[in-house]
C-alpha cells in the first residue's frame, strides 16, 4: 500500500494515498475504533446534510465576497458530485466520537478539499489551493455546522417512517374490510369480555398508530431552528453579518426544507438539543404502541389447540427444529425486538439531554444516531408487520364462535334487567365450584 504524509498540530502522519480524507480524520481512526458499532458513512442521511450544508456555506461565502467564485465553484462541484454517488469509504469515522463532532465535520471538510484541490489541478493532501479549515469550513464550526445537519438528517430520514406507517394502516385497513363485521370476544384483564367487532378492534389499531405518528411528525417540526451561523457557542461576532442573515436561507433552498430557520437564541441552540430529545421520546411512544399490537397478535395467533387462535398469522418460516409441523409468530416477534432495541436507544437520547454540560451538547453524535436508528428500525418493523403478519391474516370464525358462547356477555345484559346483585346471584350457581 502507497501512503503519503500529512502534518497537522501534532506532527506527521501517514494516510493511504488512495483516500480523500486526511490527517484529522486518520487521527480519528486511531482513537476511535469503531468496534461493534457504525462509522459515518453508514449514515448516508447524515453526510448527505452535511454535504449540503457545505454547499451553503460556500455559496454564501461566495456572495459576501469570502470566497472567490473558482474555489466556491470546487467546493461545490465535489459536494453535489458526493450527494449523487456516494462513497461510503471515504467516511470512515466512527458514528460515535468525542469532540462533538468534530471528526465527523473534518472527514468532510478534508474530502471536499482534496476532490475540490485536484479538480483544480494540485495534489492530494497538499492544500495549496483549497484548505478543509480555511476554505470548506470558512465562517463555521463544528458546534453550529454539525447539529444543524443533525437535524436535516432526522428531517430527511422521516420520510421513511411516514411511509411505513401508511403501508401498515393500509395493511389493517384491507383487514377490516374483509372482516370488520364479524364479532370476536373482547378481552379486559386477559378474561372474557363482551363482544365486538374487528373493525372496533383493529380501528383502535389503527387510530392509536395514527396519533403515535402524528406525534412524531408534529414534534419534528421543531428541528427546523437551526443554529447555522451561531459558529462555537452562539457569539454573533464569530462570522460576518452578511453571511449569518444569508447562509440559512440558502441551505433552506438546498435541502428542501423551506420552513428552515435560525434558533431564536443561538446560545440555546448550542447548549440544548431537547428538540432531538422530544423527537426520540415520540419515537419511543410509537415503539410502546407497535409493542402492544404484537403482543396481541402473538396471543390471538396462539395454539393452535392449547392457545386463542382467533386468527391465523400467515407461516413464514418452519417454527422449530425439533417439533415438525410448529410454525411460530415469527414477524411479530421480530417487530417487538427492533421496537424494543429502538426503545433502548431513546433512553440513551434522553440521558444525553441532560449531560449537556456548561456551552454546548457534544453528544448530539450519540442524539442523532439514535433517532436515525430508532426511525429506521420502527420503520422496518411496519413494513414487516404490513406485508407479512397483517397481510394474509385469516380469522377463525370456529374457534371465535365457540368463544363468544362465553356467558359474560348474557350476565352483563342481564343485569341491566335485574340488577347487579342478582346476576351475580345467578352467575354463582352457574359456577358451583367457585368459593362464596
Amino acid at each position: 500500500m502507497t501512503y503519503r504524509r500529512e502534518t497537522d498540530v501534532l506532527g506527521a502522519i501517514e494516510i493511504d494515498a488512495r483516500r480523500l480524507y486526511g490527517a484529522n480524520t486518520q487521527r480519528a481512526l486511531n482513537v476511535f475504533p469503531v468496534g461493534g458499532g457504525k462509522r459515518l458513512g453508514d449514515y448516508p442521511m447524515l453526510v448527505k446534510a452535511l454535504l449540503r450544508v457545505k454547499c451553503a456555506c460556500a455559496s454564501t461565502n461566495q456572495a459576501i465576497g469570502a470566497l472567490s467564485g473558482e474555489i466556491a465553484g470546487a467546493i461545490l462541484a465535489a459536494a453535489d458530485a458526493f450527494i449523487v454517488e456516494f462513497p461510503a469509504e471515504e467516511f470512515p469515522v466512527a458514528s460515535l466520537h468525542g469532540g462533538g463532532g468534530t471528526s465527523a465535520n473534518m472527514n468532510v471538510n478534508e474530502v471536499l478539499a482534496n476532490v475540490a484541490e485536484e479538480s483544480l489541478g494540485g495534489c492530494r493532501g497538499q492544500y495549496r489551493i483549497i484548505h478543509p479549515n480555511d476554505h470548506v469550513n470558512l465562517n463555521q464550526s463544528t458546534n453550529d455546522v454539525y447539529p444543524t445537519a443533525c437535524r436535516l438528517a432526522v428531517l430527511d430520514s422521516l420520510t421513511q417512517l411516514r411511509a411505513a406507517h401508511q403501508e401498515l394502516d393500509q395493511a389493517i385497513t384491507t383487514v377490516i374490510e374483509k372482516y370488520g363485521t364479524e364479532q370476536r370476544l373482547a378481552r379486559t384483564c386477559l378474561q372474557d369480555a363482551l363482544p365486538v367487532t374487528f373493525a372496533d378492534f383493529f380501528g383502535g389499531y389503527r387510530f392509536g398508530l395514527q396519533r403515535s405518528a402524528d406525534r412524531v411528525f408534529e414534534c419534528a417540526a421543531g428541528l427546523e431552528e437551526v443554529n447555522l451561523g451561531g459558529t462555537v457557542c452562539g457569539r454573533n461576532i464569530d462570522a460576518p453579518a452578511a453571511y449569518r442573515s444569508a447562509v440559512v436561507i440558502s441551505l433552506a433552498k438546498i435541502a428542501g426544507v423551506p420552513r428552515l430557520r435560525p434558533r431564536a437564541d443561538l446560545f440555546d441552540a448550542a447548549q440544548n438539543a431537547d428538540d432531538l430529545a422530544a423527537v426520540s421520546a415520540c419515537l419511543d411512544v410509537l415503539c410502546r404502541q407497535l409493542i402492544k399490537i404484537a403482543l396481541d397478535l402473538r396471543l390471538l395467533n396462539s395454539g393452535p389447540i392449547g392457545g386463542i387462535k382467533e386468527i391465523d398469522l400467515p407461516a413464514v418460516v418452519v417454527g422449530s427444529s425439533v417439533m415438525p409441523g410448529k410454525i411460530n409468530p415469527v414477524i411479530p416477534e421480530y417487530a417487538i425486538q427492533l421496537s424494543l432495541q429502538a426503545a433502548g436507544r431513546h433512553h440513551a437520547s434522553a440521558a444525553a439531554l441532560s449531560h449537556a454540560e456548561l456551552d454546548l451538547n457534544v453528544w448530539e453524535s450519540l442524539m442523532t444516531c439514535n433517532v436515525l436508528d430508532m426511525i429506521d428500525m420502527l420503520s422496518v418493523a411496519m413494513h414487516s408487520l404490513a406485508v407479512s403478519a397483517f397481510t394474509g391474516l385469516r380469522v377463525i370464525s370456529s374457534n371465535i364462535q365457540r368463544h363468544l358462547e362465553s356467558p359474560i356477555a348474557a350476565l352483563t345484559e342481564l343485569a341491566r334487567s335485574v340488577g347487579y346483585s342478582e346476576a351475580s346471584r345467578r352467575a354463582r350457581q352457574t359456577a358451583p365450584d367457585r368459593e362464596d
